[in-house]
């Protein structure tokens, strides 16, 4: 009888081809994965962090202090900028209502001058006259030097913002809302409007 295996077949032939069938595959699965990897290059620069000298860093941070500083300062500029700009608002408007009361009396030293005048010449009530006069003229100085302008309204055009209109008349040879009277006069505090002029303008 003869044995199998003289002449050179192996008895388990599926199993050998199972054998064969399964360890192309894991060599493939293997090999897809070298593959990936290699198509998936790893940037090695980017994974290493960037060192910087101490002297790097304290500049960084010297640089980054001076531009704290700068903006502070800046800040500290405009903070005291504003203030001074609304104290001297302040006290030009708290000027301004003391010398807006002071017109009053400049009104009523006017009226005076004018009164005297039309009244009878005599010695007593041109010494009066003259003392008023001086005093007037004193005042006038004080607010000037205040810096209170008298404004020029007469024979100009109406300016609701110079002028507060109390009448409307026509006028020959005046121009429609032409001043041709002025009832009290404005005056100017600088740049301020202290008190409108009182006028009447032609129709």
């Amino acid at each position: 009888m003869t044995d199998p295996r003289d002449n050179g077949t192996d008895p388990r032939p599926d199993e050998q081809t199972a054998e064969e069938t399964v360890a192309p595959d894991k060599v493939t699965d293997e090999q897809e994965n070298e593959n990936a990897a290699a198509d998936d290059p790893v940037d090695v620069e980017s994974e290493e962090p960037v060192e910087l000298s101490d002297e790097e860093i304290l500049r960084g941070e010297r640089d980054a202090f001076e531009q704290k500083w700068l903006r502070v300062v800046a800040e500290l500029d405009n903070v005291r900028k504003r203030s001074r700009r609304e104290v001297l608002e302040t006290r030009r408007f708290s000027q301004a209502e003391i010398l807006r009361s002071l017109l009053d009396v400049q009104d009523n030293f006017e009226r005076a001058l004018q009164s005297a005048a039309d009244s009878s010449d005599t010695g007593e009530v041109e010494a009066l006259r003259e003392g008023v006069e001086l005093i007037f003229q004193k005042f006038r100085t004080i607010l000037k030097d205040k810096g209170v302008q008298p404004m020029e309204a007469l024979g100009v055009e109406f300016d609701p913002t110079f002028h507060e209109a109390v009448g409307q008349i026509p006028r020959e040879g005046s121009e429609p809302g032409q001043v041709i009277e002025v009832i009290q006069q404005g005056f100017h505090f600088g740049d301020m409007v202290l008190r409108p002029a009182k006028v009447i303008i032609s129709s």
